[in-house]
């Protein structure tokens, strides 16, 4: 479905939502003043008002674009085939991977709004994507298992948690030594490492029978 024109109060908040995760690239993003971000676009504190009734507000319409941006790109995937599981797994980890590369102030925001005490509507936005994220990984790793590529007793559930953890690791480390460079390559490497454990063996082979009398 084609998306409808953008007016120019739809620009203006796309504008200042680019404003923030451009700041948000170089500091913490609860350092980042409103005031900043308006002169960042270029507008006045008040015209920024007009659009954003809060900081929280535009915080939120943040965490909604990537969100957005990210179920999009998972939505591309769903029409692609794949050689294997193992390819359409690290696939949807990729497509993430690819939208921090190109937005590095998003990881800072999305920890940022995850450490804060107590709740916030960015915050139960991003949680609600990752629980989307998390069961369309298990349901690739289900319908591997039903197909036999994974071992019978495997639990889906608890791989795509484990897959989704050591990814977010490795987004804490890109983000600690402030290199995002080798993300996507890194957890495709990753994933690869840890399906391998789980993938399907054929039966041992029977060894020769003992010789009669033997």
């Amino acid at each position: 479905m084609p998306r409808a024109p953008a007016t120019p109060a739809a620009e203006r908040r796309a504008a200042a939502v680019r404003a923030l995760l451009e700041l948000a690239a170089d500091m913490a993003p609860d350092q980042i003043s409103t005031a900043a971000i308006a002169g960042r676009m270029g507008v006045s504190h008040g015209a920024l008002f007009r659009h954003f009734p809060s900081r929280e507000a535009l915080w939120t319409d943040a965490v909604q674009w990537s969100t957005g941006e990210l179920e999009q790109r998972i939505q591309t995937l769903s029409g692609q085939s794949f050689e294997d599981p193992d390819a359409e797994v690290a696939a949807l980890l990729k497509a993430h991977a690819s939208l921090v590369q190109a937005h590095p102030g998003l990881l800072r925001l999305w920890f940022a709004e995850l450490q804060r005490p107590g709740t916030s509507p960015a915050r139960e936005e991003g949680k609600a994507f990752m629980t989307r994220f998390r069961c369309r990984l298990e349901q690739v790793i289900a319908i591997g298992q039903e197909r036999q590529w994974f071992e019978p007793d495997l639990d889906p559930a608890e791989l795509a948690g484990l897959l989704v953890a050591v990814y977010q690791g490795l987004m804490l480390q890109g983000l600690t030594y402030d290199s995002l460079d080798q993300l996507g390559e890194r957890t495709e490497k990753a994933v690869r490492v840890i399906l391998r454990g789980w993938r399907r063996r054929p039966p041992a082979a029977a060894g020769p029978a003992a010789a009669p009398g033997g």
